[in-house]
């Protein structure tokens, strides 16, 4: 058993560590990530709020930096968010496999209203300010394309206030695809 799973995490390593192609430098990646899922939590009368999203990112990197900036756009039947700047930490570099931590700033708009007699998580105001914590791993698939996946945790406050002691979490996972402009 120890002996195949010796040169299995060689080759692991040896992946993460492969530069990627010696290509033109290309420092805009734009990914269009139709497969997306959401949970929206209020607090424990408002409840939570379901469903499926799909979004547009962005990330600015230049060769070999270990920082980018980066945002994103989603939008669903019962909301709209979007992160216009991120700054994200890509500590591989440039390499084939390219995971990230990131945190921004975040607005977050509802598409529908709750009813007075039955709130939901979407709140009371038309805009809601928060931050976003995001994660995720580009996999370089050629020349300019790439597959990506990332998860985000933002925070919004349900009153009117930003720093409000009544919030909301939001919590998504996206999958998509990427071209390198």
């Amino acid at each position: 058993m120890f002996r195949s799973v010796l040169p299995l995490a060689c080759a692991g390593l040896a992946l993460l560590a492969t530069p990627a192609l010696a290509e033109p430098a290309r420092n805009l990646g734009i990914t269009v990530a139709p497969l997306g899922a959401y949970v929206l939590q209020g607090d424990a009368e408002a409840g939570r709020t379901v469903g499926y999203s799909a979004g547009l990112g962005w990330a600015y990197r230049k060769p070999g930096a270990v920082l980018e900036v980066g945002g994103h756009l989603a939008s669903s039947r019962h909301l709209t968010e979007v992160t216009p700047m991120s700054v994200r930490v890509v500590p591989l570099g440039d390499t084939r496999v390219r995971p990230f931590l990131g945190v921004g700033a975040s607005l977050l708009v509802p598409h529908s209203r709750p009813r007075p007699e039955a709130p939901d998580a979407l709140g009371t105001r038309v805009l809601q300010v928060g931050f976003e914590l995001c994660g995720g791993v580009g996999l370089e698939l050629g020349d300019n394309l790439f597959l990506s996946a990332e998860a985000r945790y933002q925070n919004f406050s349900a009153k009117g206030a930003p720093l409000s002691g009544q919030r909301q979490s939001l919590r998504s996972t996206f999958l998509g695809l990427g071209l390198h402009l």
